[in-house]
């Protein structure tokens, strides 16, 4: 067979289009499989969250020392194809036992795929043309996920598994399509010594305790990541079992509440991109100070939409809560990025960044199992409302965060002492 490498641009935007898509699939749709079908407890539906960020946060450097060392492309493939093969088995297999293996497997391929994505684009056509290509690739994902989770609420009225099954062959057929079609002509290989390979181990960490020490504000947002991990990782396993056993969802013989929660999701993603881009017209996100009374707003508002959520069994209420709580969100998540590009040199922005996500997945690893055992032992309700009281802790920071920030700024305005 030929194999016809195409230009990077057109693999990209449509490998983020089918990942998008597929992902929405799989991920709006996986949480009721595992409550239905394989019939997890909230305990264990947490421990499989657990597992999956595990994976992510010991083999996030080690899968990067591969896209460095040896090859982005062969680090985007296989991540997409043990994502695929992931989702497969537990799509076929409904045991606890698949599941945490399906999570093993997937969270191995993500941190394969999650970065050296977009190493290898801007490899491929550099830094300058990457920024526009990124925000058009997202865009092109946020409408396909639409896409993808109304899609997932048809195909689950024949099967709760199918929109998994189809998510994950998505992902297969698409890894073997950038087999066959991903160039990667940009990549510069690192040299491989053992003396590199150490280098490229221990410089991430030494690296970001350096910033973290230079940058104090930098520890305030790691500690941000930790609380919100502690929080909304067991918020993201229970919230689906608490909507359709909790909540009275409206009995209607052609919605289900599998179909009801598809629904639910979408309509998130719309406002969570009305949201976005209310933010990018009308807000000066260059402004620090901006940035940190935004995610005040959006972090109150948060706490308020989750104990809505948590304590009421009516169905308006409920999803009222849960879509202002899941679009605050969204619309938080990259400010708080843009937050941590402000405050971290370039030489070592990446390098902070993968700081927070891990010190998130640390902070989902401890809570989750902590909120799974109070769903278990109490309630769904009970244990929602626990996280939402963790979640709190966000604000004081962020009231900390405005005071240093405000102190600073009044440091740098006073006029010089011109007395003699």
């Amino acid at each position: 067979m030929m194999v016809r490498r195409l230009a990077p641009v057109p693999v990209y935007l449509v490998m983020r289009a089918i990942s998008s898509f597929a992902f929405a699939l799989v991920l709006t749709y996986e949480l009721a499989y595992h409550t239905v079908t394989v019939g997890l407890t909230p305990f264990q539906l947490v421990l499989v969250g657990v597992v999956l960020e595990s994976m992510t946060f010991f083999f996030e450097i080690p899968t990067g020392m591969v896209a460095d060392l040896y090859s982005r492309r062969f680090s985007v493939i296989l991540g997409v194809l043990l994502t695929g093969c992931g989702f497969l088995i537990e799509s076929l297999s409904p045991t606890f036992a698949a599941v945490l293996i399906a999570q093993i497997i997937w969270g191995l391929g993500f941190t394969f795929y999650s970065g050296a994505e977009t190493a290898w684009i801007t490899d491929e056509i550099g830094i300058e043309r990457a920024s526009g290509v990124f925000l058009r690739a997202t865009q092109i994902g946020q409408v396909l996920a639409v896409v993808g989770t109304l899609l997932g609420a048809a195909l689950s009225q024949v099967s709760i598994a199918l929109p998994v099954t189809t998510g994950a062959i998505l992902y297969l057929l698409l890894g073997v399509g950038l087999c066959l079609t991903m160039p990667e002509t940009g990549f510069r290989p690192a040299a491989r010594t053992h003396l590199r390979l150490r280098e490229h181990l221990t410089q991430p960490f030494v690296s970001s305790a350096r910033a973290i020490r230079i940058h104090p504000v930098l520890w305030m947002i790691l500690l941000l990541g930790m609380i919100i991990g502690l929080s909304l990782g067991g918020f993201d396993r229970l919230y689906t079992p608490h909507l359709m056993f909790d909540v009275a969802l409206p009995q209607m013989s052609s919605l289900t509440p599998v179909v009801w929660l598809g629904i639910i999701n979408g309509i998130v993603t719309v406002t969570s991109l009305i949201g976005t881009e209310i933010v990018r017209r009308f807000y000066r996100t260059s402004d620090q100070h901006v940035i940190i009374q935004l995610l005040l707003g959006l972090y109150s508002g948060m706490v308020i939409g989750s104990l809505i959520f948590a304590l009421t069994g009516q169905f308006v209420f409920a999803v009222v809560g849960f879509c202002i709580t899941q679009t605050l969100r969204n619309i938080g998540r990259p400010l708080l990025i843009i937050w941590i590009n402000q405050n971290a040199q370039p030489s070592i922005r990446a390098t902070v960044i993968s700081s927070y996500w891990q010190a998130n997945a640390f902070g989902q690893i401890l809570g989750s199992p902590l909120l799974g055992w109070i769903g278990t032992v109490a309630s769904l309700p009970v244990a929602l409302t626990v996280g939402t009281g963790i979640y709190t802790a966000t604000l004081p920071l962020l009231l900390f965060a405005r005071k240093r920030w405000n102190r600073a700024q009044q440091t740098n305005s006073r006029p010089p002492d011109t007395t003699s």
